[in-house]
């Protein structure tokens, strides 16, 4: 019998707190409402710095601010945090069998990121706020902008403290025993640098807040970008946590939770705890061209304590691939990367997972050289860095989270998704998209192409420019088709799809059945082979012609 206000998941057997998904779902829809705003912003955007020059031939190049103002924010941002709103509530509540500790913190939580959704974006598409993601004082907007940036950031601090309090509460009621659950464990992981991004972010956005209110601040600028990317560094780690927890999720049920025995969980869950220990030390590496600071602690920062950053990565690397390697052979395939062959690639799940891994390994890679003072010269301002940053948030995070929503929608809304081929093509899609528009980016920024600046045709032409943009349109518009296919997808799904009668037609075309046969042969050597060649080679062949190109710049340099 089934407790009052829960209902029981037909396809897990969990118990589902009705008030709590109420939250998810809304939170959910925001993190989608935003994703379409930042969407159309980006066809702007895109197709302006590509060989296009959209914004050019309309003659707005005035609004280009604009667009890239609300492209960032609502991509970067809102879509982001929403949907991690969603998750934390999830993985506390439905995988614990347990409601949300306050259904009122929650809608309290709602209401304040609502509120600041709604006056950032105002502000972003009135043209009253085009101080960009940064937002660096001296350079300043209207007090309401910041107000906004402030709730909305204490909304997600309240979502974070729900959660933990419905941790504690789950705990004391004997809801689990023994360990969290792992992508609950990952979460909370995430949460956790959650509270640091928001003890900094109230730091830099009251001082942002005071100075463009003229209550005589001077306004110092180095403090300012100190604590400012104490929030916008931890946050992308926020992020990355949050990904990767979902990469657990999705080998998990892509493969109807078979997989989920060949993970080694103490493993992971001590290579999540590592990120808490890095990211704070990590934060320099984003003031490293800044004279503000001395050379030795912006490299003991930016340099050294960003190579740590990257062991948890590599580590989940390893796990993940591990797994699936340790489950394929246990389900028969043995040779070293013969089991390749037999990933399920048309599972959204598994193909997700690992294309979302690819893309974010690969902008892990092109992070290293900015790490280091002499490539980080060369490199910083142009558009090598939002090459860098659509791989790892735009291919990596995104990529994940789309993924999942195929298998959250059809387990919160009890209907079967719309189209799981559609699922497939669309991660495929987008995963071409955004490797061809982030590593023609990449390019831009090699030939010294600035970032976040409005880029005339003369101007590609007059540089050598336009081969690469060309490229880079391509991927733009190839990446908007996919998240057109994934915007309607799941809203078809919610709206149109019908009630599904069992867990088999609600997963249909998203669970692949493997057989294990015998689990001595699980081995994970080849996992092994594949992250040390697409890693660290590659990432050694990155700097090596990053020095070669820094050796044959003038002197000066």
């Amino acid at each position: 019998m089934t407790e009052t206000g829960f209902r029981r998941c037909m396809a897990t057997g969990l118990l589902v707190h009705l008030a709590s998904q109420r939250l998810i779902v809304f939170n959910f829809l925001m993190g989608i409402i935003s994703l379409i705003i930042g969407g159309i912003a980006a066809i702007f955007v895109g197709l302006t710095r590509s060989s296009f020059v959209l914004l050019e031939q309309l003659r707005l190049e005035h609004t280009y601010y604009y667009w890239l103002n609300l492209h960032g924010f609502n991509m970067l941002i809102f879509w982001i945090l929403w949907f991690e709103v969603a998750l934390i509530y999830f993985v506390a509540t439905i995988l614990l069998n347990a409601p949300l500790y306050s259904i009122r913190l929650g809608w309290l939580s709602f209401i304040l990121m609502l509120i600041g959704w709604l006056i950032m974006n105002v502000m972003n598409i009135t043209g009253n706020s085009i101080v960009l993601f940064t937002a660096y004082i001296p350079l300043s907007a209207p007090p309401i902008f910041y107000l906004g940036y402030l709730l909305f950031a204490l909304g997600v601090a309240i979502a974070v403290v729900n959660f933990f309090l419905t941790l504690y509460k789950a705990r004391i009621e004997g809801k689990y025993t023994g360990h969290l659950p792992l992508v609950t464990w990952g979460a909370g992981i995430a949460a956790i640098i959650g509270l640091v991004v928001v003890a900094h972010g109230v730091f830099a956005l009251i001082y942002a807040l005071l100075f463009s209110s003229n209550y005589g601040l001077k306004g110092d600028v180095m403090f300012y970008r100190w604590f400012f990317w104490g929030l916008g560094h931890s946050a992308q780690y926020v992020n990355v946590t949050a990904m990767v927890a979902v990469w657990y999720a999705l080998i998990a049920l892509g493969t109807g939770f078979v997989a989920a025995k060949f993970i080694n969980e103490r493993y992971a869950r001590i290579a999540f705890a590592m990120y808490t220990l890095f990211v704070v030390p990590g934060i320099g590496h984003h003031i490293l061209v800044d004279p503000g600071f001395s050379t030795i602690f912006k490299q003991a920062s930016g340099s050294v304590g960003s190579h740590f950053l990257s062991v948890p990565s590599m580590l989940h690397a390893l796990a993940l691939l591990g797994g699936v390697e340790a489950t394929l052979r246990a389900s028969g395939h043995t040779s070293l990367l013969g089991w390749l062959k037999k990933i399920p690639w048309r599972n959204p799940a598994i193909s997700g997972m690992l294309l979302s891994m690819i893309l974010f390994g690969i902008g892990g890679i092109t992070a290293q050289p900015q790490t280091t003072l002499q490539p980080n010269l060369l490199f910083h301002n142009t558009m090598w860095v939002p090459g860098h940053f659509h791989l790892t948030v735009v291919g990596g995070t995104s990529l994940a989270f789309m993924s999942l929503s195929y298998y959250i929608v059809p387990l919160l809304t009890e209907k079967k998704l719309m189209s799981s081929k559609i699922a497939t093509i669309q991660i495929y899609l987008f995963f071409i998209g955004i490797f061809i528009l982030a590593l023609s980016m990449t390019w831009l920024g090699w030939l010294g192409s600035p970032r976040r600046t409005f880029i005339s045709y003369e101007e590609l032409i007059e540089h050598n420019w336009f081969t690469p943009a060309i490229f880079l349109g391509i991927g733009a518009l190839i990446a908007i088709i996919s998240g057109i296919l994934f915007i309607l997808n799941i809203i078809l799904t919610i709206l149109v799809s019908k009630k599904a009668s069992s867990a088999t037609e609600l997963l249909k075309g998203l669970i692949s059945p493997i057989e294990i046969k015998d689990e001595k042969e699980s081995k994970k050597t080849g996992a092994l082979v594949i992250v040390i060649i697409l890693l660290v080679i590659i990432m050694l062949a990155v700097y090596f012609v990053s020095f070669i190109r820094l050796e044959g710049l003038p002197k000066i340099w």
